[in-house]
């Protein structure tokens, strides 16, 4: 059986193999996204390879005339699996590859475990291991809904924390949209990562065995997503160097999964489950730093438009507040609980106040002339009151994080 995978429309499969990969989950797009033909973009993101696989036909460019065509019809006759969005990921088509080798050797797909909303594993026919983890997509039958797919916006979601993670800083698997075509059947749109091997979440472990290093990671990808659902169960914990999954010498590193609800299309309470951690009260080492520093907001969310045009704008200055909010934190000497503390709100009294960050916003808002806010959204500000609110916003920092310095985080 042959399948053919491509990110083009209308290509013939010149002959090439690949087989292996890994997935885990998805987040969001908007159905007219899916059927408009997607030009080259500039790349940006990270991740691994790996490739050697059965009987079955990628499709990366337009064969030429001398590789030999398929016969007329063919490919109409064999499964299709494209990539609409993240193919420039790294990593991304050597999990596709892999991906489409599984499919292509009837391997099934099994519903995943405790998931929600219809996530399915799929096995590598061979080996017997879990390549991936696939999303369908289904805004009607959505898990709001009551239905087995996931919506647009979550699919997406996963796809940006992704292309987001700079180098694998934070340790995201590779993740893309893609849809596959087979023959007589309905086409399926859907998210796919590579799936982690694992033995526990950070909820089955106690925060102590957990590194450093990976606590802050995941914590700096949390903050400036605005991660409103980083709970335990989301954070993997990989196997150890020894596979077995009991050694206790190692300090364990942690694999971030399940972004569907970060980037909110307005300020919302975050929930960072690393907040009470000991880690997050270490201070960032100089790495660390120099990554933060090194992030750039504004080409981030250029990228975002260009790579997933589906991406509400307000969704994309989430993003760019918060990397801002990150690096003068950091730079002003914060430390990770600090900054979460700050974007966390305040019960008193039985009663939700605002977390300094969304105080801080509404006090940035007011000073401009620009309509009061509802809510704190940013999608209201035309594109002259955002750079205005983001100068007066930065204004407002420094005597912020030296009142906080006084007052350490409330945890």
């Amino acid at each position: 059986m042959a399948i053919a995978v491509g990110h083009c429309h209308g290509l013939k499969p010149p002959a090439a193999r690949g087989r292996h990969y890994r997935p885990h989950s998805v987040a969001q797009l908007d159905r007219p996204a899916l059927d408009r033909d997607h030009q080259e973009r500039n790349a940006l993101s990270p991740q691994r390879r790996c490739l050697s696989s059965p009987c079955f036909t990628t499709v990366f460019a337009p064969a030429s005339e001398d590789q030999g065509a398929e016969p007329a019809g063919e490919e109409e006759k064999m499964p299709r699996v494209e990539i609409v969005a993240g193919r420039h990921a790294r990593g991304v088509h050597a999990l596709i590859a892999e991906a489409a080798g599984a499919i292509a050797s009837g391997t099934r797909l099994v519903p995943a475990q405790g998931g929600l909303g219809g996530a399915l594993l799929l096995k590598d026919g061979r080996s017997g291991e879990h390549v991936a983890v696939i999303k369908p997509l289904d805004d009607k039958s959505s898990p709001s809904n009551g239905g087995g797919g996931y919506e647009s916006k979550a699919v997406l979601r996963e796809v940006a924390a992704y292309l987001l993670d700079h180098d694998g800083f934070a340790s995201v698997a590779p993740t893309a949209m893609i849809k596959i075509s087979r023959p007589t059947m309905e086409t399926t749109v859907a998210s796919i990562q590579r799936f982690v091997a694992h033995h526990y979440d950070a909820g089955e472990l106690g925060p102590s065995r957990f590194s450093v290093q990976s606590v802050h990671r995941v914590g700096i990808l949390d903050v400036r997503l605005l991660n409103i659902d980083r709970h335990a169960g989301n954070i993997l914990v990989k196997n150890p160097p020894t596979g077995d999954g009991s050694s206790s010498a190692v300090p364990l590193e942690l694999v971030p999964i399940d972004h569907g609800l970060c980037l909110p299309e307005q300020l919302d309470d975050p929930y960072f489950e690393w907040l009470h951690w000991p880690q997050a009260s270490r201070p960032f080492s100089s790495t660390e730093l120099d990554y933060i520093a090194s992030l750039d907001p504004f080409k981030d969310a250029e990228m975002l438009r260009v790579e997933l045009p589906s991406l509400t704008e307000p969704a994309i200055r989430i993003l760019t507040l918060c990397t801002i909010f990150l690096q003068r934190a950091a730079a002003a000497g914060l430390c990770l609980a600090d900054i979460g503390d700050m974007m966390t709100r305040e019960f008193s009294s039985m009663e939700e106040g605002l977390s300094a960050l969304e105080a801080l916003c509404k006090k940035a808002v007011d000073s401009i002339d620009a309509q009061s806010l509802k809510s704190v959204s940013f999608g209201e500000l035309s594109s002259e009151e955002w750079t205005t609110f983001l100068e007066k916003f930065e204004k407002l920092l420094p005597p912020a994080f030296e009142a906080k310095k006084s007052r350490p985080a409330s945890h």
